[in-house]
This record gives C-alpha cells, structure tokens and sequence, in this order.
C-alpha cells in the first residue's frame, strides 16, 4: 500500500516537472515568433521608406511644378511682408493589400535648400500597421542634386541616411 502511495507521488512530480518544460518550450516559441515577426515589419517599413523616396524622386522629374509652391501668400518671418513661395511639401500614400491597410509612408520635400545649394531633401517615413501606433517605423533622408547644368530633369542623388536609430 505504500509503495502505491509513493508511485502516486513520484508520478505526479513527473508530470509536474514535464508540464513546466512543456510551457518554457511554448514561451520560448512564442518569443521566436515574435522577433521573426518584428523583423518582418521592420523590413516592410524599410522598403515603404524607399518607395516613398522613389515616388517623390519620380514625380520631381516628370513634373516640372511638383512639389507645389504654393500662392506666395506666406509671409517672410523676418520682414513680416514679403511674399514667399512654400518651402515644405508634405504627403502620404497609403499600401493596400486586397483592401486592407498594411502601412503608409509619409514624405516630405524641403526646396529650401534650391537657390543656395542646388538640392532638394526628401525625407520618407515607412509606416507598417496604424498611423497613430505603427509596429515598426523607418525614416530615410536623401539629399538630391537639382543642378541645371545637365541636360535632362535626372536629380543626382547626393547623399542618403537611415535617421531611424537602429
């Protein structure tokens, strides 16, 4: 009768240590799909990035009054006067896969540095599930050479950088 008692108890304890290595086997699948999931948004938001320096490459040199400029109602800050052109474009465009939203990237274009310089900046944010509360983000910044010394509307780029900290 004993020896049944005992059998009980070491049994139990078996079982007990194998449901917990069970569970740890679990938590630790559940880990590893996560990052391979994290890692799949972070690649989508880097390639939402791109696309969106790309479109903007695009769209400056097939339209010659892309980004628009604006009325030249803004009034200059240090004179309080003058009219000035908008130097600072912004959009975005949403990615569809069948009709769900996946991400966005939003894009801007700085002509500020134009007369001086003879660049353009475009900055492009890929954004991978919501707007309000992506689960992964990636910035890009590039630099393009506006220069008019070339024959064709080809804008150089000049320098690109991840400013995403990663």
């Amino acid at each position: 009768m004993r020896r049944r008692g005992m059998l009980l108890v070491v049994a139990l304890l078996v079982l007990g240590v194998a449901l917990l290595a069970g569970m740890g086997l679990m938590s630790s699948q559940v880990s590893n799909y996560r990052g391979v999931h994290s890692a799949e948004d972070a690649a989508m938001a880097l390639c939402l990035a791109q696309s969106g320096l790309e479109d903007a490459r695009l769209k400056l040199e097939r339209d010659a009054l892309f980004p628009p400029r604006g009325d030249g109602n803004l009034v200059k800050p240090d004179t309080g006067s003058k009219p000035q052109e908008q130097a600072l474009f912004t959009y975005s465009e949403d990615l569809l896969i069948g009709n769900k939203r996946v991400g966005a990237y939003r894009v801007s274009i700085d002509t500020s540095f134009v007369p001086g310089y003879q660049f353009i900046r475009i900055i492009s944010n890929g954004l991978v599930g919501s707007t309000e509360s992506p689960s992964a983000q990636r910035v890009l910044k590039l630099d393009l050479d506006v220069n008019t010394n070339r024959p064709a509307t080809t804008f150089m780029p000049i320098k690109i950088e991840d400013l995403s900290g990663l």
